[in-house]
């Protein structure tokens, strides 16, 4: 039994036949016809008497239309307490942001999103692309702007290419080493990286890869901090060092008074890429959004970056 068969059944007593009834709700009378005989035939119960007279209602019918009533009104009842709350309720998107897109699109995509979408929430969370991940995959967040690992395996992810970034060293301005040409020569200084302390056996991608180029070992650490900016204080005001996305010279606290070590063997530029759950399905404002991002990443966002057209490359093998 389905509730269209119910609604079927009314209408066609409270029309008094089926050609009624069925101009009534626009419909075919053979297919309100075969409704109201399936729901006679799968219970065993005749509803309605047909004869000479027309249609009547047996004695099971007329006890079976009120309940039919019954059950039709809370059915709507319900219908319109869901669209009521649904209605109440304020939409909102997770995004997840790592540095080199939190500075490079998020001003000014998420003020044009909301521009347009004033009631919907951003809850926005900036952290390392290891963590992103780990958060979309736990359905923490919807939607990551991220650096793209090296040998990601994203058989569960959606993975859109938007630019490339240029990493850089940077150190206060002013620092002994500012002139240094290679890597070598920083490899006793002291470190800061953005993000968790590894795990046991791990290191941090941004200093391995570094330094495994040059094949110069494990630089020294100095502190791990969750915060970019509380990484920039510490810059500012010791002799350590951090590789950080180049767009972090761009921000006004920083300029003047951060800059960038120009190696001659400089850190490898990475992919900034828009990342998504495969399978999830997103809000319509959610998707609003995914648009809005990867169009300015291809109009505008990589004009900034200085590195030609954004990568129009397939997103790395599944494995």
């Amino acid at each position: 039994m389905t509730l269209q068969q119910l609604r079927d059944f009314i209408a066609v007593v409270e029309h008094g036949g089926f050609r009624a009834a069925a101009r009534a709700l626009d419909v075919s009378q053979g297919g309100l016809t075969k409704s109201l005989a399936r729901l006679e035939d799968e219970h065993g119960v005749a509803l309605l008497a047909r004869d000479a007279k027309g249609l009547t209602l047996t004695k099971d019918g007329e006890e079976f239309l009120h309940l039919a009533h019954a059950t039709v009104l809370e059915a709507d009842r319900a219908s319109r307490w869901l669209y009521r709350t649904g209605a109440r309720q304020q939409p909102s998107i997770a995004l997840g942001l790592s540095i080199d897109p939190a500075l490079r699109l998020a001003s000014t995509v998420l003020n044009d999103f909301r521009g347009k979408n004033p009631s919907v929430a951003l809850h926005v969370t900036q952290t390392v692309s290891s963590d992103l991940l780990l958060q979309l995959r736990d359905n923490r967040i919807e939607i990551a702007l991220l650096r793209l690992p090296a040998g990601l395996p994203c058989e569960d992810l959606q993975v859109d290419m938007l630019y490339q970034g240029r990493p850089a060293i940077l150190a206060r301005t002013g620092h002994p080493l500012i002139a240094a040409k290679t890597v070598q020569e920083l490899i006793r200084c002291d470190w800061i990286v953005v993000g968790s302390i590894p795990g046991r056996g791990e290191e941090d991608a941004s200093l391995t890869e570094l330094f495994d180029d040059t094949r110069l070992g494990r630089p020294r650490i100095a502190a791990y901090s969750s915060s970019l900016f509380d990484a920039v204080s510490m810059l500012m005001e010791s002799d350590c060092l951090a590789r950080l996305p180049e767009v972090v010279l761009e921000h006004p606290l920083v300029q003047g008074r951060l800059a960038a070590i120009a190696v001659e063997d400089p850190p490898r530029i990475y992919d900034i890429a828009m990342v998504r759950k495969a399978g999830r399905r997103l809000s319509r404002e959610a998707q609003m959004l995914c648009a809005m991002i990867a169009s300015y990443a291809r109009i505008g966002g990589w004009l900034a970056a200085g590195l030609g057209a954004p990568r129009d490359r397939k997103p790395p093998e599944r494995s």
